[in-house]
């Protein structure tokens, strides 16, 4: 029973910590004493729910965020380092549905993107390099038929 109890105490005083975790209107995740925060930043639904998990290095977005809808299944992932969109982001619906696939490098747009519908049918095809559209982008219809395409 005592053994039990310590182990809530940890785990709450741990939880607590990352509780004290705050952004600043600066954009700046700083610790309870104010200084930046280096770990992960949890946030919660009102019901206890995982509602999000944030990976902080220096103050900064570094690492991945990952956002859950209320039910527990995932919302979207996004990849940060140093503070910039960097890396593959992720979005899903509703139904767990993949409908959107980005990637950026150093806050730019930058490679393939990828939506689908909330069906799973891929709707548009596209490139990005250093934050303008690039190669051929593909348009398709709610069966997954091409229906357009342009060229940049």
């Amino acid at each position: 029973m005592l053994r039990t109890f310590t182990i809530y105490i940890f785990i709450m005083m741990f939880i607590s910590g990352f509780a004290q975790t705050r952004q600043g209107s600066d954009g700046i995740y700083y610790d309870e004493q104010g200084k930046m925060f280096t770990g992960t930043c949890y946030e919660y639904y009102a019901d206890s729910v995982i509602r999000a998990t944030i990976e902080v290095k220096d103050g900064m977005l570094d690492g991945l965020t990952k956002i859950y809808f209320d039910d527990g299944q995932p919302e979207e992932i996004r990849s940060f380092q140093k503070g910039m969109k960097h890396g593959k982001w992720e979005k899903w619906g509703l139904q767990n549905v993949k409908i959107a696939e980005a990637n950026y490098t150093e806050n730019k747009k930058d490679g393939k993107w990828y939506i689908w519908d909330e069906f799973g049918t891929l709707r548009y095809d596209m490139t990005y390099k250093d934050g303008e559209k690039r190669g051929t982008w593909l348009m398709y219809d709610d069966k997954g038929t091409l229906i357009d395409q342009k060229d940049y």
